[in-house]
């Protein structure tokens, strides 16, 4: 054993405090308590006192002489043998906390030696260990098993999916995402302790700085935030942050499971409209249509007529029967027919009056902004028709920015549609699919030599023909007439003789500080084909057959709904935080606190009882302030001599 030199600074320290020949074992239990000696601090300087000697002091022991914080260099290691025991009671060794690692296995602390020769992995050595890695592995099967939770209530419903309340399936979740906090913060503890021992290593601290890092690792958020422990301790705040920081993964996690409304629909038989217009009813009168001696077709009844321009000023057909109830589908297909329209056909002379932009004569011109009319015989409902349109108003004229302009040549045809109907919580909503064919057949005979004045013209039209025909009068009747004004220099004229004011596909409004209206035309090509198609749904009302078919009904839910990204990215992040911060936690302890120092309060006074601990503990005597003298104290952990750790002045390294 290495001869202890004599400390010029602490010999008048230790000199000042009575001795005996032989110093009791503090681990005895006649030992009594230094600190409730009868020696008491007075205002006064005593001799020999650490007050009195202050000025006398080391300049290490002096708060403007501080030691540099940098790790000094090792210069040598203090070899020991490998079967040195702590020495016993009887002999002269200052109070402390004897070593619990072999002395060949660490190198002196003395001389601000910080690291050991090589850490010891036995198992006894890393039981420690386990704990912390425990309960990190407790967080990772937390967060699987409530991935697997969530996963199992995904899609299923609220109400009888499960056979948990919903209440507690967001309880569950919630304390999944507390309990991996929890026990993450356990394994982040272990981590926490092992850098306060390193940062109580690594330099001399003064009393304050040495109740600030303690401070901290009990998670004491002013002094992690609010004080220089940052400056002596980087590692230890930080470490203690990302602990401060972990409930954040119990704030995200339990949004990963929420609710959404879904539809499914299930098929079942149903009794509909049978769709058939060739039929007529039981008394052999037509449905659409009335005839008369002459001709076999005469006008459409009034229910039609009606019927027809409700639909037209709407857009939509008129609302149909619900043979399956609400929240149903079904469809119907119906032969009826259609307008196939040529936009390239050259109107006829006239079609949009003599109104010329820019070159009005003085005498009546006539501005037209709709004019629909057909061509050859009259009474014949089967008739192509040409239709001319054009945005614009009286005063203005024309304005193709506004709207549409153009004309067509549009073809009564034969055409199957294939209605949907389905009606959701009440609305009901009409869609259609449509298959045309050929021209629409004449179903007024020509002239003949019984009538030869063509006053009767009657012949053998099939039924089916004449309801198709009655169809296609229905919606060309809303299209026939025209919108136009006639002007001259003595009058103005206005014409409206067609219910195409009506149509969906108009807008009609009033410029301010004009008399005039501006008529604004939409896709008018696509108006007229859903006017057929929408007379043809609204007469599904008259349809007195039924048919056999399958109707879909569709069902509203409320279901879980598991977002896994919102759960395993939060959960992953904290894990992986953890995991690096419990590796860097073990290195610590296997390489700078060999003696599984804790915070219990065993270890506290182990690491406190030694010679300059007990001086500065009676000069204290327990008052709420330091002395001034002693705020410039600094003392750092390692081994003392004798082989014991505790905190002692670099004098006793």
């Amino acid at each position: 054993m290495e001869a202890a030199q004599k400390d010029p600074v602490m010999d008048p320290l230790l000199a000042a405090e009575p001795k005996s020949p032989n110093p009791p074992d503090p681990r005895s239990t006649n030992h009594l308590n230094t600190l409730n000696e009868d020696h008491q601090i007075s205002g006064e300087k005593a001799p020999g006192s650490l007050t009195g000697q202050l000025d006398s002091v080391h300049p290490l022991l002096d708060g403007h002489s501080n030691p540099p914080s940098e790790e000094p260099e090792a210069d040598g290691i203090a070899q020991h043998s490998a079967e040195t025991d702590p020495q016993p009671p009887e002999s002269n060794v200052p109070l402390g906390r004897y070593s619990s690692r072999r002395r060949p296995h660490r190198n002196s602390t003395r001389e601000n030696h910080l690291k050991i020769a090589r850490a010891n992995i036995s198992f006894s050595r890393l039981k420690p260990v386990l704990k912390p890695l425990a309960c990190l592995l407790g967080g990772c099967a937390l967060a699987i098993g409530h991935h697997i939770f969530n996963s199992w209530a995904d899609g299923k419903s609220i109400d009888s999916g499960t056979r948990i309340p919903q209440v507690w399936v967001l309880r569950i979740g919630t304390g999944f995402a507390f309990a991996f906090k929890a026990i993450l913060a356990a394994s982040l503890s272990f981590v926490i302790c092992q850098l306060l021992w390193f940062s109580a290593r690594r330099k001399y601290l003064t009393v304050q700085d040495i109740d600030t890092l303690y401070l901290v690792e009990r998670r004491d958020i002013i002094s992690t935030v609010l004080s220089n422990a940052v400056m002596n301790g980087p590692l230890l705040v930080g470490a203690t942050l990302l602990s401060f920081m972990l409930p954040i993964a119990a704030v995200f996690t339990p949004a990963s499971l929420g609710v959404k409304a879904i539809t499914y629909g299930e098929e079942a038989p149903c009794v509909i409209a049978a769709g058939n217009f060739h039929q007529v009813d039981d008394n052999g009168v037509p449905l659409f249509y009335q005839a008369n001696i002459c001709t076999p077709i005469g006008d459409l009844t009034a229910t039609v007529s009606r019927m027809s321009e409700i639909t037209f000023s709407s857009g939509s057909p008129m609302p149909l029967p619900e043979f399956c109830g609400n929240n149903c589908t079904y469809k119907v297909i119906v032969d009826s027919m259609s307008f196939k329209c040529d936009v390239n056909q050259p109107l006829p002379p006239g079609q949009m009056g003599t109104f010329q932009p820019g070159n009005q004569p003085l005498g009546p011109v006539t501005l037209s902004f709709w004019n629909a009319t057909a061509t050859g015989d009259q009474i014949e409902p089967t008739l192509p028709i040409y239709v001319g349109w054009a945005t614009g108003s009286w005063r203005g004229g024309w304005d193709t920015s506004l709207g549409t302009a153009g004309g067509a040549y549009c073809v009564p045809v034969h055409a199957q549609y294939e209605f949907s109907v389905q009606t959701i919580n009440g609305a009901q909503y009409v869609t259609y699919n449509v298959t045309t064919f050929g021209q629409l057949e004449p179903v007024v005979p020509p002239p003949n030599a019984q009538y030869p004045d063509g006053s009767c013209r009657i012949g053998n039209i099939p039924g089916a023909d004449l309801q198709t025909a009655a169809i296609a009068l229905a919606a060309r009747r809303l299209l026939l007439g025209s919108l136009a004004v006639t002007s001259s220099v003595v009058d103005t004229e206005w014409t409206h003789n067609s219910t195409v004011r009506l149509a969906s596909f108009l807008n009609v409004t009033t410029p301010r500080g004009l008399p005039d209206e501006l008529y604004i035309w939409k896709d008018v090509v696509k108006g007229i084909e859903d006017t057929a198609a929408n007379v043809t749904a609204t007469l599904l009302n008259l349809d007195a057959g039924r048919q056999n078919s399958t109707c879909s009904y569709g069902h509203s839910t409320v279901v879980y709904d598991y977002n896994p990204t919102n759960l395993l990215v939060p959960y992953g992040v904290a894990i992986f935080i953890v995991a690096v911060s419990l590796m860097f936690g073990v290195f610590v302890f296997l390489r700078f606190n060999p003696d599984d120092l804790t915070t219990s309060f065993a270890d506290t006074i182990g690491i406190t009882r030694n010679s300059e601990m007990e001086i500065f503990a009676r000069k204290h005597d327990g008052q709420d302030e330091l002395e001034p003298s002693l705020h410039s104290v600094k003392f750092r952990l390692g081994e003392l001599p004798g082989g014991y750790m505790g905190y002692g002045t670099k004098q006793d390294f």
